[in-house]
């Protein structure tokens, strides 16, 4: 008997190679890559305001000292 068998019925890696995961390949359709960009898009879009903000602070900071 093997040392490492494993008795459960079903196993995690049963069905990866069913052919239902080859919508995934296509960006449009997997949901990590979805995730990821969304992600990347919120942080540049947080920079971007940040920037913006930063900038109105230098503004209010240069006209006080006028």
């Amino acid at each position: 008997m093997e040392r490492n068998s494993d008795f459960s019925p079903f196993s995690q890696f049963d069905g990866m190679d069913n052919g239902l995961n080859d919508m995934y390949k296509d960006p449009m359709f997997n949901p990590i890559m979805q995730y990821e960009q969304a992600y990347s898009y919120y942080k540049y879009l947080c920079m971007q305001m940040d920037y913006k903000i930063k900038c109105k602070e230098y503004e209010k900071m240069c006209a006080d000292n006028k």
